[in-house]
């Protein structure tokens, strides 16, 4: 009986799966900025670094260069962002419909690590509306830093931009959401 357990053993080992659940948490050291523009200025909100310190249980199942992720749900809330200007800031809370969807969530799904380069594959969960990217990251494991960007069109989202001035003054649709975490394990 041991011997089959030994066996079976080394069979899911030599197959490259390997399963793990652990803790990770994003300290408040992280930064998260979206970054988009007009067709009169640029603009940037940078989310309250005292919103972010999570912990998360994740469920990590390890295969060749693909490691698939359980749980790593990041909640971000919609409330959290400052664009440095009130009218900028409460106009950006209005096109993620802050009030009714209180978090932005994103569930990163799984990562794959070839030698050219690292990509993690998210849902991205905005205003009720989920949809799937791939974005390219760095990570360096001396500090555990994840960095990041990923570029969205808020119609993917069915949001609206809005429109200033008798719609002399347009935001731009495309936005760009640039990560920079810092990880506990």
């Amino acid at each position: 009986m041991k011997a089959i357990g030994i066996i079976i053993v080394f069979i899911l080992l030599s197959f490259g799966f390997t399963k793990n659940q652990t803790k990770v948490k994003i300290t408040n050291k992280s930064e998260v900025t979206i970054k988009g523009k007009s067709n009169v200025n640029t603009f940037e909100c940078k989310y309250n670094s005292d919103y972010i310190e999570d912990e998360i249980h994740v469920s990590v199942t390890k295969s060749n260069s693909k490691i698939l992720l359980d749980g790593a749900k990041i909640a971000i809330k919609s409330n959290g962002f400052d664009c440095a200007h009130k009218m900028i800031t409460r106009d950006f809370k209005s096109i993620l419909k802050a009030d009714e969807n209180p978090h932005i969530v994103i569930n990163v799904k799984e990562i794959n690590n070839t030698k050219e380069n690292i990509t993690a594959k998210l849902n991205v969960k905005i205003a009720g509306i989920e949809k799937e990217y791939t974005v390219p990251v760095t990570y360096n494991q001396a500090t555990n830093n994840v960095k990041g960007q990923l570029k969205l069109n808020i119609k993917d989202f069915k949001l609206k931009s809005p429109k200033k001035l008798l719609g002399m003054v347009v935001v731009n649709d495309n936005v760009e959401i640039n990560f920079n975490l810092f990880l506990q394990y």
